[in-house]
């Protein structure tokens, strides 16, 4: 399929775009893209002048070139022209200058804020950890030491499952884990100037570039708001908190938050009678809860005429396709399947049906 076609989900006017394969895999879509430089314009309207380094194609670029004058800088000459057209396309205001350089030889000084987004896959193996990422932690690290002199804020795009450094913590603002087409994207890091409240969020975005929800807790607040109780068998509804918390790790803040209690501690799915509306969330209502048997599901599901079936399961070895394959399911109704593996106070797997609501 040709590169613009594919590209039309992550950038709507991609038919006026250029794109190479690596660089459409690794762009921020432009969606999350547009929620970060309106947030950036929000939060610190003072504003006027951003660097994006290792711009890449340009996904950030694009959106930050909307509100303010921006500086992206890429070593690949090849890429940086990509990066300098696709932004000239969308931009409505400043100038969009490009520096084909190493990353390490911008010049930061007239810069208020720095966007970094380094590559996790400069060896062809795609990373997590800091340690494997380009350019290397030394050199955020001395990003960072310009940023507690106050000379420019920094966000730093990361996997949604990089660890931050524990060093860190005292000194950025905020850490988000941004959700956009079902799915959590990434994570930023962002590093104030002054003394923004130190905060944990997960962020669903709308195809706009809105935030659809958000669900934020204060880093002095986290222990406090991540006790849940365990409830071990199912109520009248199952709640399943939305990627983007799942993977900030805020998913008993948020069912806390909500007075929902976790049927195993060990996964992220709380129950409750009351039938709530938590925002980035999803509500199911239980059908029926019984011990994870494949050839008892499958009579279950046949006996009810199902074939539309969405498999969700946790703590198990098997994919959803793999199950689905054995259960093979058939007809016109449908239900959602939750399957949870055996916890130590629970020794047995079981299997929930559920409808979604």
């Amino acid at each position: 399929m040709d590169l613009k076609q594919r590209a039309i989900e992550k950038f709507p006017r991609a038919q006026q775009l250029f794109f190479t394969e690596i660089g459409l895999q690794q762009s921020t879509d432009m969606a999350i893209a547009t929620f970060k430089a309106t947030q950036l314009k929000q939060d610190y309207p003072a504003v006027t002048h951003v660097t994006d380094l290792c711009c890449g194609i340009g996904g950030d670029l694009m959106a930050l070139a909307t509100y303010f004058d921006t500086t992206g800088v890429d070593i690949d000459p090849t890429i940086a022209w990509i990066a300098e057209h696709n932004a000239n396309v969308t931009r409505t205001t400043g100038t969009v200058n490009l520096l084909a350089i190493d990353a390490g030889n911008a010049d930061l000084e007239s810069t208020d804020w720095v966007h970094l987004d380094p590559d996790r896959r400069a060896d062809g193996q795609r990373h997590t950890a800091l340690e494997g990422y380009c350019p290397p932690p030394s050199f955020i690290d001395v990003l960072l030491a310009h940023n507690r002199l106050g000379k420019y804020g920094l966000s730093i795009k990361l996997a949604p499952a990089t660890q931050v450094p524990e060093q860190w913590h005292s000194q950025m603002a905020s850490c988000q884990w941004i959700q956009s087409r079902g799915e959590c994207r990434q994570q930023l890091v962002i590093f104030s100037t002054n003394s923004q409240p130190r905060t944990k969020q997960a962020v669903g975005v709308t195809s706009n570039g809105t935030a659809e929800w958000v669900f934020s807790v204060a880093h002095d607040k986290l222990h406090d708001c991540n006790n849940v109780a365990v409830a071990n068998t199912c109520q009248t509804y199952i709640y399943e908190p939305a990627p983007a918390i799942r993977a900030a790790g805020l998913s008993n803040s948020w069912a806390h938050q909500y007075q929902l209690t976790a049927i195993h501690r060990r996964f992220s799915y709380y129950t409750s009678n009351e039938q709530l509306s938590p925002p980035g969330g999803s509500r199911f209502r239980v059908v029926e809860e019984m011990t994870f048997d494949r050839k008892q599901i499958k009579q279950w599901l046949r006996a009810r005429h199902i074939g539309q079936l969405e498999i969700k399961k946790q703590g198990l070895p098997f994919s959803p396709s793999e199950l689905r394959k054995q259960l093979q399911p058939y007809g016109n109704n449908q239900i959602t399947l939750i399957v949870l593996g055996a916890t130590r106070s629970s020794q047995r797997a079981i299997a929930i049906m559920a409808e979604r609501e």
